[in-house]
């Protein structure tokens, strides 16, 4: 062995002949057979060999286990039994490399033609199959695509329906729901919707016990099955219509049932109500016709009475005495049958909010006792003691409407007296204090009459409402629910305590203002009433019996007056004489009585004007101060209301005229009462706004929207300042709107009708300019 050798070991031959191969190694030992067959069979003309020198031959050994020596004979025996030849005939087949040539397409043609046509039939038998597949595939994809879309579709319009549908299986579980259906639970109570059908708890229970009626239905007979019950959503129970049918499904043993709900709660309330204002309104018709009955028995009564006294009258055979008595009672009964009409009248004013009270410093014992005088004679006539005490201080007086307070506490004493037969009648008042201004007055009517039942007191305070013994009496049936409603808008309370056969005892509890000034408010209500000297009248009135007892009245004053049957004519003779006072009937023909005020307001007429209606309504008297009427007064006219009026008549003769839109006193205000520098600002309020006005519209057809909102700004100034509320409010809504082709139209309307009120306020101002030089 040579020393500057490196042996390497390799795992094995072959590895050993690859690495010299690719120069690893530089040589290799291995014996003769080996290196011969694997350089001529994998590495000819790349690796040689050749045998070393003085080395004994190599020798093939065989391995076998220690433990195993009875093998070790057997393969020795063996190989002594193997002939030399051959030996010397394996180990040829390693020396020697045969040249043998092989045809191979004639060894392989046949088997290469069987396989080419296998792998042909093959390729074209997946090439078919894999179409079919894709056509499959395709086909399947177009009707799972359809499926989806009507899914989808079926999904979206169950769940647009409003009302709440669902799909039960045959085990009575729900399997499908819209979105409404959802919804309508809550999210608690959801989960008790979705439980079986045939869960006590379920909300949908009763409706599972009816399903073998639809079972039994076949698909040519189906039938539609309604119930109506309630159902609990989880927040309050609610009215629904139910409504299940039964589905065949062709692919399956089993029906489903579709089922669904329409809630008919506010229906089912919307019909209660119904039914109850139905059987209101047949109660209201009852007592319409009972009420028309019963005023048709109290209005006809005083009217035969009225008539009766007439026809007296009308005959020579009464003396002096009888024929002033005969006056006086058809008086007094006229008077009740205003008293009662008034009744009718308050009510519709109390219950359209339009009745207003006119609280005002009163004595309350004194106005107590003269209420009570005023019954003392009908107290007599019965026998029956009538009473009145109070624990009111004399120095105090109380802020209340006297007129409101009056009516409800003759009201109440009118009817303890109508209902007691014997015994007494009792008034006392009394006030609780709260603070130095501010005090309780409690009143107690008691009387010893026949009482009332507990269902009598809960029908007492309704309208047209009449005990059993009240039907008896005279009466409209208003004046307690009256009283109620008055001491209310008093902010007070009316209660009562009542035993049948005892008697009843109402009390009254009102919060009122107190005060001490005693003296200065009876010096005040002790001025007496002076009547104007000389006036001259004209009454317009379409009833020449109303014209004729006006006419009366106001000759017996000691004025003149003149006729005129409408408006129209009305109108004539104003333009063509003086007169001091005209007083108009609101409806007559031709012309009534606010268009005859409105033409002269627009003459700038200052002549005073009364209205004459006999629609006692709140309304009606603002519809007359509202175009231009000074006063607007109620049918019948008496005396009395004649002089209270007319005594106020010089002092508002003295006052200027009325204007529409001028606001003198804030000019006043504004000037500290100067006269002139009042005309100079209404003189230069007419010059700016005849140049701002022009312009405006000028600047609006050029399209100058600057220009425009200057001009138009500068007229809102000035009507700011003059405090003229219309031009005020036209002229912002001028700035405020913006200009464009579709809003001119809107803004010459309002321009119009700024040069239209401008024009007005011209003529107020003429008027004013020329009263004042």
């Amino acid at each position: 062995m040579y020393p500057e050798v490196e042996w390497i070991k390799v795992d094995n031959a072959s590895a050993a002949f690859h690495k010299v191969k690719e120069g690893e190694l530089d040589a290799l030992v291995a014996t003769q057979l080996n290196s011969r067959y694997m350089i001529d069979h994998y590495y000819p003309n790349e690796l040689y060999h050749f045998l070393i020198p003085g080395v004994q031959n190599a020798s093939l050994s065989f391995a076998f286990p220690r433990g195993e020596p009875e093998l070790k004979d057997i393969i020795n025996k063996a190989l002594n039994a193997i002939p030399p030849s051959e030996v010397l005939r394996l180990t040829e087949k390693w020396i020697k490399m045969p040249n043998v040539t092989i045809d191979t397409w004639d060894l392989y043609s046949e088997q290469f033609y069987i396989v080419t046509t296998l792998s042909v039939l093959l390729v074209g038998s997946s090439l078919l199959w894999g179409f079919y597949l894709l056509r499959s595939v395709r086909r399947r994809k177009v009707i799972q695509g359809d499926l989806e879309n009507q899914i989808s579709f079926r999904k979206a319009l169950s769940d647009s329906l409003p009302n709440p549908t669902y799909v039960v299986n045959w085990q009575g579980n729900v399997i499908s729901h819209n979105s409404a259906f959802e919804h309508y639970f809550t999210a608690d109570y959801y989960k008790n919707a979705m439980l079986p059908l045939e869960n006590s708890e379920s909300p949908f229970k009763d409706v599972f016990s009816n399903t073998h009626e639809v079972t039994a239905e076949t698909k040519e007979n189906r039938k539609i099955y309604t119930q109506v019950f309630e159902i609990d959503n989880g927040i309050e129970k609610r009215c629904i219509n139910h409504w299940h049918t039964l589905c065949n499904l062709p692919a399956s043993e089993h029906a489903v049932y579709i089922c669904g709900w329409q809630d008919i709660t506010e229906t089912r309330d919307l019909i209660h109500a119904l039914e109850v204002e139905r059987n209101k309104a047949i109660n209201a018709t009852v007592a319409k016709s009972q009420f028309l009955a019963t005023m048709s028995h109290e209005i006809r009564t005083p009217i035969s009475s009225i008539m009766g006294f007439l026809e007296l009258l009308s005959g020579s055979g009464l003396s002096k005495e009888q024929r002033v008595e005969a006056i006086s009672l058809a008086y007094a009964t006229g008077q009740s049958l205003l008293g009662l009409i008034g009744e009718i009248l308050d009510v519709d004013k109390i219950e359209s909010g339009n009745y207003q009270l006119q609280p005002q410093w009163v004595d309350i014992p004194t106005l107590v006792q003269n209420t009570c005088h005023s019954f003392a004679a009908i107290a007599a006539s019965k026998s029956i003691a009538l009473s009145c005490s109070s624990t009111l201080p004399e120095r105090y007086l109380v802020k209340i409407d006297p007129q409101a307070f009056k009516q409800v506490l003759s009201n109440l004493l009118s009817n303890a007296l109508k209902f007691t037969t014997e015994g007494a009648v009792k008034i006392t008042t009394s006030l609780g204090h709260i603070d130095d201004n501010h005090a309780v007055i409690k009143m107690t009517i008691m009387d010893s009459g026949s009482g009332l039942s507990q269902e009598e007191q809960q029908q007492l305070f309704k309208r047209y409402s009449q005990t059993s013994a009240g039907r008896q009496q005279t009466g409209s049936g208003l004046g307690l629910m009256i009283c109620k409603e008055l001491i209310k808008n008093m902010q007070g309370d009316l209660s009562l305590e009542s035993h049948p056969g005892i008697g009843t005892i109402f009390t009254i509890t009102i919060p009122v203002e107190i005060t001490q000034q005693v003296a200065a408010v009876e010096a005040k209500a002790e001025q007496p009433i002076t009547l104007p000297e000389k006036l001259s009248i004209l009454i317009a009135d379409d009833h020449p019996t109303n014209r004729l007892l006006l006419k009366r009245q106001l000759n017996l004053l000691g004025y003149d007056v003149d006729e005129a049957t409408d408006g129209v004519q009305a109108l004539h003779k104003i333009s063509m004489q003086h007169y001091d006072l005209l007083i108009t009937d609101v409806n007559m023909p031709n012309m009534d009585g606010f268009e005859l005020t409105r033409k002269l307001r627009e003459q700038n007429s200052s002549l005073p004007i009364w209205g004459l209606t006999a629609n006692a309504q709140a309304n009606e008297r603002e519809k007359g101060l509202n175009c231009g009427m000074n006063l607007c007064l109620f049918k019948p006219l008496t005396l009395d209301v004649l002089k209270t009026h007319l005594s106020q008549l010089h002092q508002v003769a003295h006052i200027a005229p009325q204007y529409r839109h001028l606001d003198i006193e804030a000019l006043k205000n504004n000037t500290a009462n100067d006269l002139q520098l009042m005309q100079e600002i209404l003189m230069t309020f007419q010059h700016e706004t005849h140049k701002d006005l022009p312009a405006a519209f000028h600047a609006l057809e050029a399209g100058d929207n600057r220009t425009f909102h200057q001009c138009i700004h500068r007229i809102h100034g000035a009507a700011n300042i003059l405090n003229l509320q219309k031009l005020i409010n036209i002229s912002h809504q001028l700035e405020i709107t913006p200009v464009s082709d579709d809003s001119k139209p809107e803004i010459l309307q309002l321009l119009n009708s700024v040069k239209e009120h401008i024009a007005e306020l011209d003529q107020e101002i003429t008027v004013f300019c020329q009263q004042n030089d």
